[in-house]
């Protein structure tokens, strides 16, 4: 009987040392929930000013080829 005790009581051990790795993965897995939510919020964040950048640059590149233009064919500016 004694070993079968000593048995139930490895298991009982080992069950618990699971529990507490499951445990410590599952708060480490809703960390790491957490911080891709942050990190893609602050990407759309980025990318809404990478666009808006876009669109300066296209609306100056447009300038400039106007300018540009007006310049070769001599008018004032």
């Amino acid at each position: 009987m004694s070993d079968y005790t000593a048995e139930l009581i490895e298991w009982q051990a080992r069950t618990r040392d699971l529990e507490t790795s499951n445990e410590r993965l599952r708060e480490e897995r809703e960390n790491a929930r957490t911080l891709a939510a942050l990190l893609e919020a602050e990407l759309n964040e980025k990318q809404i000013l990478v666009d808006s950048y876009i669109k300066q640059i296209k609306t100056l590149g447009a300038e400039v080829e106007r300018l540009r233009i007006h310049i070769q064919q001599g008018v004032e500016l």
